[in-house]
């Protein structure tokens, strides 16, 4: 019998197999709780196994199957023969295998455990990464009822609750919710808003109770009321964090080795991909949004040529820290996307101090202002503002300032 996939049925394979591939990292758990939400989207574990290479084999067993396609029964037939090999099967005393000195059973419901959890996991990031593609048109989630015959009662109290996309509840409250979760969502249009006669939930409606989880390292963690402990938080989110971290990494490892060419090529890349609208969407983390030349690394004694925008930053920009400043709400997905043509294309590059630059472009027809900062406690350049400007601002703004480079001759 076919495994329940049902909702998943449109969606991408490639957005399924990126978010798993981006668990690219091997990490041995005892206990599942050693790994609890975003690094589960960095590197894969299974619970009881700390041998590497049978590891690897369970990865690579189930990247096959989101790839290729097939059931849990297939994936068992594939991974059972090394799993018995190996001895994790059955009653396992092994502590060199296991990472504990007590017998733990590995029968079919570890495996399908195992099997469901990677493939919704990674269903769900996919589906992440389709919903920020899809916003501009169908820009609300409504909570579906589960597919499971013995639904969870607290579940249900959330079935038919509409938001917009980026409502900070999804960030804790996307399906799956816990350990065999069968619940769902539709995205929706306004049109169908309104013809269906629903409206959006108010934020006095939504669940607000949680409870303190402590996992195996010590750390606590805020989890909802009604959300299995490992399952609060928002897979393609954390996905999102991944990406964003293997394109940094990528990105300084390119411009390191003088690969100018290939680096420019995948940070447009990054930027036009929908990461970049989910990070907008809910910014967590940071984003690379431009590189420095040589000389301009040097002039402002950064340490890498790859600029980030933190999270911070952007909530600064988009008017979340009104007691610190106003910031520019105006701005739009793509006039961010234009910040990798504004520091390689300035018109006038101004230095401040010692670690800070502005840059002043002539970009889709108007005049911007980024501003870039090396402070001595961050790895990378971050991006500290970004807003429109006034070629008369240009003369004014750079009177006190060394001018690096000015292309307005």
């Amino acid at each position: 019998m076919a495994d329940s996939l049902g909702y998943s049925i449109f969606l991408k394979p490639d957005d399924v197999v990126r978010a798993f591939e981006a668990r690219g990292t091997l990490q041995p758990t005892v206990r599942w709780s050693e790994m609890m939400h975003e690094n589960h989207a960095v590197a894969f574990t299974v619970a009881k196994i700390t041998k590497l290479d049978l590891l690897r084999s369970v990865q690579i067993s189930i990247d096959d199957i989101l790839r290729n396609g097939g059931t849990f029964e297939d994936w068992k037939g594939a991974i059972l023969p090394e799993m018995k090999k190996a001895g994790w099967w059955g009653a396992v005393a092994n502590a060199d295998l296991t990472g504990t000195p007590d017998t733990i059973i590995v029968n079919d419901r570890r495996l399908r455990t195992i099997y469901n959890t990677n493939v919704a996991m990674s269903m769900a990031s996919g589906h992440w990464a389709r919903i920020q593609r899809q916003k501009d048109v169908y820009p609300y989630l409504r909570y579906l009822p589960s597919t499971s015959e013995h639904k969870r009662p607290l579940h249900k109290t959330w079935y038919g609750i509409l938001l917009p996309v980026d409502h900070p509840f999804w960030q804790t409250h996307f399906p799956p919710n816990g350990w065999g979760c069968k619940c769902h969502f539709e995205q929706v249009s306004e049109r169908k808003m309104k013809r269906m006669g629903w409206t959006i939930t108010p934020d006095s409606e939504l669940p607000q109770n949680s409870r303190t989880f402590t996992d195996a390292t010590g750390r606590q963690f805020a989890v909802p009321d009604g959300i299995d402990p490992g399952f609060s938080y928002n897979p393609g989110t954390a996905h999102l964090r991944a990406v964003a971290a293997k394109a940094v990494a990528s990105l300084r490892a390119a411009t390191d080795a003088g690969m100018d060419a290939s680096a420019d090529r995948t940070l447009r890349e990054i930027i036009a991909d929908a990461a970049f609208d989910q990070f907008l969407g809910a910014p967590h983390g940071a984003f690379p949004v431009a590189i420095l030349d040589p000389a301009q690394q040097e002039a402002m004694q950064a340490r890498s040529r790859v600029i980030i925008m933190p999270d911070g930053v952007y909530r600064k920009q988009r008017g979340d820290m009104q007691d610190i400043s106003a910031g520019h709400p105006e701005l739009t997905t793509a006039d961010y996307r234009l910040l990798p043509d504004i520091v390689s294309r300035a018109l006038v590059i101004a230095q401040q101090g010692d670690n800070k630059l502005i840059f002043f472009a002539d970009e889709a027809g108007n005049i911007w202002k980024a501003v870039v900062r090396q402070d001595a406690g961050d790895e990378l350049p971050v991006l500290v503002s970004f807003h429109r400007s006034r070629p008369r601002n240009i003369a004014a703004e750079t009177r006190n300032l060394t001018i690096l480079m000015d292309r307005r001759q």
